[in-house]
């Protein structure tokens, strides 16, 4: 990908973060990254191709960071890693919940290749986490309990603020949980 059309994404994720993905138009996506008119189409023929390669570079940055954190704990931590990794980001000055999420509401039932970039996500995150607690010996049940309550965690800080004591009540059940599985 040349220097341009990555200037170009992830200057459009920032602003899609920021104001939503109805609310920013190329003009502003162009203006802001400093590239023009021209460039901005020769790399995405419309804004719906910019937010699926937003979406595209987004996953692809969200795996790596996640699979480099649970990385560095000890394997029988590595559920808990996953939450510890959403917590810093729910905390983080840029945190506007679930990008996928967003776009998908903000996208019509024309934008299917909007919603398949957010599936690809969605099913990926619960794939991982699906797996970490096979390798932990934990049952399908605690895999699926642990990914709905980060989906639901995500919603609920987002709307919310973030909570130490929630976060450390949710760590707490998965723990227990999984003690008792």
């Amino acid at each position: 990908m040349s220097k341009s059309a990555l200037k170009i994404l992830e200057t459009a994720e920032f602003l899609f973060n920021q104001l939503g993905f109805t609310r920013v138009g190329v003009d502003l996506i162009r203006d802001q990254s400093g590239c023009s008119k021209t460039t901005l189409y020769t790399h995405f023929k419309n804004k719906n191709e910019l937010i699926r390669q937003v979406l595209i570079l987004r996953d692809r940055r969200f795996r790596e960071e996640l699979q480099a954190y649970v990385r560095k704990h000890d394997w029988e931590d590595a559920l808990i890693a996953i939450f510890d990794w959403h917590f810093e980001w729910f905390q983080s000055k840029d945190f506007k919940g679930c990008l996928f999420v967003r776009a998908v509401g903000e996208s019509s039932e024309s934008e299917e290749d909007i919603s398949i970039q957010a599936k690809i996500h969605k099913i990926w995150m619960r794939n991982f986490i699906h797996e970490v607690c096979k390798q932990q010996g934990y049952s399908v049940n605690v895999a699926e309990l642990a990914y709905n309550l980060i989906e639901g965690l995500t919603s609920r800080f987002l709307v919310e603020g973030y909570d130490h004591s929630v976060a450390a009540e949710a760590k707490h059940t998965i723990i227990r949980v999984t003690q008792l599985l």
